[in-house]
Formats: structure tokens, sequence, C-alpha cells
């Protein structure tokens, strides 16, 4: 170290002009629920309900048609999950949530993947003698004594209707609310007794507060394939950051892609689309601290 100090006099630098990089800090405890429990969460379930909030790994849930169908984590071995639906008056609400402390004058961002299913054309209304409600999916940001802050992202199924979106990644920033104590919550409720089946699954919850970095910037780059490992081109990846801005680029005839000038220390989402090809993996969150490479997606066989 002395040297190097040596070495800046001599050259006639002043170290406080070299750049200095901070790490994003993860908020989140469990965000992934690799630990195989609710460690860091508050779950909770409605009386007399259908599927309570659980932990699992590959093909858990389902057993309807058209839905819900069985469900796999989109990262990693384990994801959240519970069934929607409710056999008392009234219906009833289920809840999964995370108190988050936010550093003061700095930026936030918050990133989850979520899959909701919904069936309401089976088991209610037509013959069944059960009077259709609603399901809804919600996801919150409320203060520590159960106020609702801003409602971030909702679905709702309405009677006669099915609903599954599939495995969707999603990007709020949680800036205006640095410096409090906030509480992130996802919920569902069903409005009627016997609404359902239904299925929520949540994983891959993050919130991140990077301290702003100082000019860094690095490349992520990677190849999209087929499950033969052959590369495929003309397909669009794109790639958000937490302030919802988004750029894109398309696979070469090999399939490589590439984006430069990416802000370090900061977690974006990576996603791939192509006419042909389905990706088990896309959306995907990755946190970018210096230059990522092989960042590779492979289609579904």
């Amino acid at each position: 170290m002395k040297r190097e100090i040596f070495l800046y006099a001599i050259l006639g630098l002043t170290l406080f002009l070299l750049p200095h990089h901070t790490k994003a800090a993860e908020l989140i405890v469990n965000g992934g629920f690799e630990t195989g429990n609710f460690t860091g969460w508050t779950a909770v379930n409605s009386a007399n309900g259908f599927r309570p909030w659980t932990i699992s790994g590959s093909n858990h849930g389902g057993g309807f048609t058209p839905a819900p169908v069985a469900v796999t984590p989109i990262q990693g071995n384990f994801s959240a999950w519970q069934g929607i639906a409710v056999f008392a008056p009234g219906g009833g609400t289920y809840t999964l949530s995370q108190d988050v402390t936010l550093p003061a004058a700095q930026t936030a961002s918050f990133f989850w993947q979520d899959r909701f299913q919904s069936n309401l054309t089976g088991f209610c209304g037509g013959t069944s003698g059960v009077v259709c409600g609603t399901q809804t999916y919600r996801v919150q940001i409320l203060n520590t004594s159960n106020v609702v802050l801003q409602t971030v992202y909702t679905v709702a199924n309405n009677p006669g209707q099915n609903t599954d979106t599939g495995w969707r990644g999603h990007n709020f920033t949680l800036t205006p609310f640095a410096g409090q104590t906030i509480r992130i919550r996802f919920s569902t409720v069903a409005t009627g007794n016997g609404d359902g089946p239904g299925q929520l699954d949540v994983d891959g919850v993050s919130v991140q507060s990077p301290a702003v970095p100082t000019a860094a910037t690095v490349s992520v780059s990677g190849q999209v394939l087929t499950n033969e490992g052959m590369g495929i081109s003309r397909t669009t990846v794109t790639l958000t950051d937490g302030a919802g801005i988004v750029r894109s680029a398309t696979t070469n005839s090999f399939g490589f892609y590439r984006f430069d000038d990416i802000r370090a220390g900061e977690t974006y989402i990576l996603t791939v689309n192509n006419k042909r090809y389905l990706f088990t993996e896309s959306p995907r969150a990755v946190s970018v601290q210096e230059n990522v490479s092989n960042l590779n997606f492979v289609a579904s066989p």
C-alpha cells in the first residue's frame, strides 16, 4: 500500500480522485425461501382456508383443470405458495409479509417474481349452488401499523373467469420511502365462500439499497440457446433497472447478446422473448457488481 501511495505521489495524482464503489446491500431476509422455511417472513392464513402458506420445491400444488396447475420455483430450489379458496361465509385473506428498514438518503429497489392462478368457472356458479365472488392478489407497501402506503401490483379474477399469469418478474422503486421502516406484503383475498381454487407463488424477493455508483460501468453478456445447445439468433433480450428503464439487445447469428455501460451495484431484471421458444429462467433478477459474462438462457424442451 505504501508503494502505491508513493507511485501516485510521483505521478502527481491524488488518492481522493480514485473512484470508490459500494456494493448493493440486500435488505430482505430469505427472499428466495432457500432455507426451506419462513425465516424472516410472517405468514398469516385465512380461517377455514384451502391450502395454507407453504415452502415447497418442484411440482407443487395444482391438480385442477384448467387452473391451478402444478408449479416449479422460478429460481433456486424453493418458492412460497398458498391455495386461494376459503370455505367460510364472507371469504377470507392470506398474507405474507416482511418489515424492511430503508437507509435514509439512498435509493432502494424492490424486486420479486410471482405466479397467480385462479379458477372461477369449474367450482362456483352455474349449477354448483355456490355463488362466485372475486379472487384478488395484491402487492402492497405498508407502515408497521398496517396502513397501506401504496399498492404496487394487483391482479383480480372475477366470476366466470380463469386466470394463469405464468411466472412474471417485477421491480419497483422504494426511494420515496427512504429512512422509513416499511412492511412489504403479498396478499390474496377471496370474497365468497368456496371461491376457487386458486394458487399464488412468490419467489426471488429482493430489496436492495446501493450507494450511488461513481461512474462505474460494466458489461452484461451471454448467449441464448436451444435445449440442445445451439445458439438462437434474432431473439430480443431486455434489461430493466430499478427505475423501470428498459434497454434491449438482439442476439446475433450465434445467439450472443451484450449490454455495455451498465451501472455496477444494482440489480436488473433480464427477460428473453422469442416467438418460437419459451425460457423457464426468464425473467431473471441479476445483481451486477462487476462484468457479467456467460449469463445464458436455455429454451425449454
